[in-house]
């Protein structure tokens, strides 16, 4: 048996093969863009079997596998926002819609990235405590608390037509829970969006930016 831990980084997944890597790709994949932790699931489900533990490494993995899905069905709308943004730099338009949605998306990925790489280390290491079965229970738990509460509290009134700049921050420290197994980032997002008083459909929509194209992003 290989082993599961490689320069100080956990690679259980290797001793999986192909098939058991398939499955839990699978699980990624409907897990990725629901409201509940893909990296938790990626986790429970091998222990459900009594396989090894993939590591942390592959959850990395595979969460880029679902970004690079979302990248390229979005293609076209990410094309129109960058193309758009070029164009207002250029012409000085700083009011552009097409300019403040790739401010507010970069804007909202600043705070995970940092969060990500300070924690990395930890994250990472073979048998973190990061990655402990009860660890992933109180943070779905957690989480699950924290999605109720909007649903309990917020009016739900505004449109992301109605976000500033500092709204997207706060989306995007939201997301940085999100570096715990358990913590779902859309789910993350979610209360964020519905906290900030989102309407439901506004910050489901907010997750895949399927909503947030520059038509819609304020003046």
């Amino acid at each position: 048996m290989a082993d599961a831990c490689s320069n100080g980084v956990d690679t259980g997944f290797v001793d999986l093969g192909y098939v058991k890597v398939a499955a839990l790709g699978v699980v990624q994949g409907i897990t990725e863009l629901l409201p509940i932790s893909s990296t938790a699931h990626i986790r429970v489900v091998p222990f459900l079997f009594g396989w090894r533990d993939p590591g942390s490494a592959f959850s990395a993995a595979m969460q880029m596998a679902a970004l690079a899905a979302v990248v390229s069905y979005f293609w076209k709308d990410i094309r129109q926002i960058a193309e758009g943004s070029i164009a207002a730099v250029a012409a000085r338009r700083w009011q552009s819609r097409e300019l403040r949605l790739a401010l507010g998306i970069v804007i909202a990925t600043i705070p995970i990235v940092i969060a990500g790489a300070a924690a990395a280390h930890f994250l990472n290491a073979c048998a973190t405590p990061a990655r402990a079965l009860i660890v992933i229970a109180v943070a779905c738990l957690v989480m699950s608390a924290l999605l109720a509460c909007p649903e309990i509290l917020a009016v739900h009134t505004r449109t992301i037509s109605d976000l500033k700049l500092r709204d997207a921050l706060i989306v995007g420290i939201a997301q940085v829970g999100a570096l715990i197994p358990g913590v779902s980032r859309s789910g993350s997002t979610l209360t964020a969006a519905l906290c900030l008083d989102l309407k439901r459909d506004e910050a489901a929509g907010f997750l895949s930016c399927s909503d947030c194209r520059p038509s819609r992003w304020p003046d």
